[in-house]
């Protein structure tokens, strides 16, 4: 077999012959690294390292090839760029699978180049004398001289030899370079005429005269043939390594190959070691030349970046199987290529990982201003390498884009980021059922809502229709919020019916709704048809004192050092990272007023709490990934200057717990707590300093609506009492399951017969029975409701303010999607509507999804007409009407 360098005169060996990778390398890269005025422009491709070494200093040579070598290839390993290192005594030391980078690396940051220099410099022993100096003059020679020249040189190689061979040396080395400078004396017209022979017959087959063989960029046709030459020679061993270890990316670990051969981990690590230098001297040889050229052939064809399909698909053979291997052909090619990485699907020119940041950072700036059409995407993956058949492959291995309607977004980790880009591509504002169909991540459309509606980055522009705020435009708030902002617009007065036309015609609210809201507190009618602001509330909503504050507010509990908690039952939607309503006591507790935001920080990161229709608080899913909450666990919240405190229970054994323990739990008490300090300890915790006996504790807890505790704790301070009557008869469950829609069908569509309803028939035709009417529903609810299309709602309305009842909210809307209710009484023991009835067997997809939110949002719903026939049941549910209240 013949290595490269005797194929060669050493007169004739560059470095390219030495380290194989700058022959493929671009000059316009390597120049910097490699150019020398001394030197040929192109010296390391086609000038004598005789000569190159005679002219600047070997330790020069080895330190610029260094340099190039870490900085265009580090990936390689010693083995592959420096394939006749396997020869020098140094090589017989190294770890030729380590790259060059690791190998650099090992030395320090410093000392990384003089690490593989060092590396260098034995390969170019060979050509440290002999050599001419390209900064001297050509000095006329005469034919004689000319006729000799060759046979100096052959002695001047024998006296090298004879230098450089170690003094341990076999005695058959050392016999057999002296009888070559004997015959090199005794016969130097024979050498000389042999030498130049030689370089006539390299100069006539080498095309432009150069001498030395070369692999041609080619595809084989038949590439298996090429390798018989190869593994017909490799013994069972062998041919194991190569299969286990040397080829393909799912290694054999040495200890099974050891175990296989009967030999030592450390032996067959020999054997893999030795396998491998073979295979590049057969790559570099006159027998490997053509399949090393079918490799730089597949190397050029693929490119710097390219996926395995595209190897197998690249030649019709590169699917078949190596015989004696038990591997397909492609994946010998791509452990082979000479330049390239083969990891994780890819075949790369230099590190995958940097060629991926590096796609990012340009795709990033791509779409920082616009979102580029997917032209523009192929033009510029093709100026980092990667081929139009490859692109849409290589964007996913990216990460954090995202392809749609023919142009890229960049698709970010969270909600809002996705939403955002969405809305740069559409241009204009989207429902949020809209948004939520674009985006067809799996987001649920409650946690959409909530992380909208707390970043600044988005603009509600109407009842359901969100934009960007750098877009600009007339923000909506709420019909309460937009009224104040109309009467400010126009110096405090208007005109009630310019309010209401005004808000109907740029935003889609009902009259009806915005009628209501002007009958509200908030607005004063200081003379007749006008409104302005009530005085009340021209202080602002510092002042704001919810109906119920937090001592009187459920799941809310105070510990020892005056904090108040808020219980939050962990559920599927927590854990989504959906946002969450909270009571108004306890949002007030935390300085939060309607119209108002709040933002907290914790330990990962800020959330918002905002009070539009009603006070709800953002994501807390980090949180609750941090202390590791699971579906039913109990976590409880706080905030104090500024920050948002959590905390959870440690786990308990469910079956170890009596049920005033469960109790003791659901207040945040996991310690012991005897008999006698019970009513005391309880109290304090719900906010009665002076509670003496469980009697008032369960009174409070009926007050709150604490109905969970309330049943652990019944058997033990209430025996005597069934579960419905312990708990009061303002908290029984009604026959009807809470949240059924009101667009199931109905058997009759108008008002009951008060003959056949005994309920209706009782509030009707006994109005005195209350001690105490809501004047709120003669001032501003029924006398705005129309005797004709809204008969059933009037109907309704008298009977329940006869009945004593509190006035509800009129022309409600629930949450972000704006859901109108005709009355709503949102309390913290129940939350009940009163809905628009659907026509007997018609379907109404909007008044479904309507329902669904109010049903998600835990509201008992029904219309008008089928409250008059649960009436009774309407009654345990909404609160008496307190006189000043």
């Amino acid at each position: 077999m013949t290595d490269p360098i005797e194929s060669k005169s050493p007169l004739c060996i560059a470095l390219v012959d030495l380290l194989p990778a700058l022959r493929w390398g671009d000059p316009r890269q390597l120049g910097p690294l490699l150019e020398d005025p001394r030197l040929p422009g192109t010296w390391w491709n086609d000038t004598s390292l005789t000569d190159v070494t005679a002219t600047i200093s070997a330790e020069e040579v080895a330190h610029r090839a260094a340099q190039a070598l870490r900085a265009h290839w580090p990936h390689l390993t010693l083995g592959v760029a420096l394939p006749n290192l396997c020869f020098c005594p140094e090589g017989q030391e190294a770890d030729l699978r380590v790259t060059i980078e690791q190998a650099a690396s090992d030395a320090g940051t410093e000392e990384g180049v003089e690490a593989v220099a060092r590396l260098v410099r034995p390969l170019l022993r060979p050509f440290l004398i002999g050599g001419r100096n390209l900064m001297e003059p050509i000095a006329a020679a005469s034919d004689d001289e000319s006729t000799a020249e060759p046979d100096q040189d052959v002695r001047a190689l024998t006296n090298m030899l004879v230098r450089l061979i170690p003094a341990d040396a076999p005695p058959a080395i050392r016999t057999a370079v002296d009888t070559l400078r004997t015959w090199a004396q005794e016969h130097p017209e024979e050498e000389s005429s042999a030498s130049a022979r030689d370089a006539d017959e390299q100069s006539e087959a080498t095309p432009g005269g150069k001498a030395g063989p070369a692999a041609e960029s080619a595809l084989l046709e038949e590439p298996l043939d090429a390798l018989e030459t190869l593994i017909n020679d490799w013994g069972e061993r062998q041919l194991s390594v190569a299969a286990g270890r040397t080829f393909g990316q799912n290694r054999t670990s040495l200890e099974t190959l050891g175990e296989q051969f009967g030999v030592s981990r450390e032996r067959a690590r020999q054997i893999q070691v030795e396998l491998e230098k073979k295979l590049q001297l057969w790559l570099h040889s006159a027998a490997g030349q053509p399949f090393l050229g079918h490799l730089l052939a597949v190397q050029e064809l693929l490119g710097p970046v390219a996926t395995e399909t595209e190897l197998r698909e690249l030649h019709p053979v590169h699917e078949l199987a190596v015989p004696a291997l038990g591997r397909p052909l492609w994946q010998l090619i791509a452990s082979l290529l000479p330049d390239r990485t083969w990891t994780s699907g890819w075949l790369v020119e230099g590190d995958l990982d940097e060629r991926i940041e590096q796609t990012r950072a340009e795709l990033t700036r791509c779409c920082s201003e616009s979102a580029p059409v997917w032209a523009e995407v192929v033009e510029l993956l093709g100026q980092l390498g990667i081929r139009e058949a490859a692109a849409e492959e290589w964007l996913l291995a990216v990460k954090g884009f995202r392809v749609t309607e023919g142009h890229l977004l960049p698709w970010g980790r969270s909600v809002n980021d996705r939403a955002e880009a969405v809305l740069m591509l559409v241009g204009r504002p989207l429902a949020m059922e809209d948004l939520l169909a674009r985006l067809d991540d799996g987001t649920a459309l409650a946690s959409l809502r909530n992380q909208i509606q707390t970043d600044d980055r988005f603009m509600r522009r109407d009842r359901d229709l969100y934009g960007l705020r750098r877009w600009g435009g007339v923000e909506y708030l709420g019909i309460r919020e937009m009224i104040t902002r109309e009467l400010e617009s126009v110096g405090g007065e208007a005109k009630s019916e310019d309010i209401v036309t005004s808000l109907c015609s740029q935003f889609d609210v009902s009259d009806k709704s915005v009628r209501a809201y002007l009958a509200a507190p908030e607005f004063e009618r200081f003379k007749r048809g006008w409104i302005r602001v009530a005085a009340s509330t021209e202080t602002g909503t510092a002042d704001y004192q919810p109906r119920r504050d937090v001592a009187q507010t459920r799941r809310c509990f105070q510990t020892g050092q005056g904090i108040w908690w808020y219980r939050l039952d962990v559920n599927g939607e927590h854990l989504r990272g959906s946002g969450f309503t909270i009571p108004a006591g306890f949002a007030a507790h935390l300085g939060l007023s309607p119209g108002g935001r709040l933002e907290l920080s914790h330990d990962v990161g800020d959330i918002q709490l905002v009070w539009r229709n009603q006070p709800s608080c953002g994501s807390i899913r980090p949180l609750l990934e941090r202390m590791d909450a699971v579906e039913g666990d109990y976590v409880f919240v706080a905030a104090k200057d500024g920050r948002l405190k959590a905390l959870r229970l440690a786990d308990e054994p469910e079956l170890n717990l009596t049920d005033t323990q469960r109790a003791l739990r659901l207040m945040a008490l996991s310690g012991q707590v005897t008999e006698k300090d019970m009513p005391a300890v309880l109290g304090r915790r719900i906010g009665l300093a002076d509670a003496t006996t469980m009697d008032e504790v369960l009174a409070h807890l009926r007050v709150r609506g604490d109905k969970d505790i309330l049943e652990l704790l019944r058997e033990q301070y209430e025996p005597g009492l069934s579960g419905t009557a312990a708990l009061g008869e303002e908290l029984s469950v009604p026959a009807m399951p809470a949240g059924e829609l009101s667009s199931a069908p109905t058997p009759q569509h108008s008002a009951p017969d008060p003959q056949t309803t005994g309920n209706t028939e009782n509030a009707a035709k006994q109005p005195a029975e209350a001690e105490f009417r809501d004047p709120a529903w003669d001032e501003e609810i029924i006398p705005l409701l129309d005797e004709g299309s809204e008969a059933d709602l009037i109907r309704l309305a008298q009977a329940v303010a006869n009945r004593g009842k509190t006035a509800p909210v009129f022309g409600f809307e629930l949450g972000e999607g704006g859901w109108q209710a005709d009355f709503a009484w949102d309390q913290d023991t129940a939350k009940v509507a009163v809905v628009p009835a659907v026509q007997h067997g018609r379907t109404d997809p909007e008044a479904e999804r309507r329902d669904a939110a109010y049903r998600a949002a835990g509201w008992t719903i029904r219309s008008a007409v089928d409250w008059l026939a649960q009436f009774d049941e309407l009654l345990v549910l909404l609160p008496d009407a307190v006189p000043g209240s």
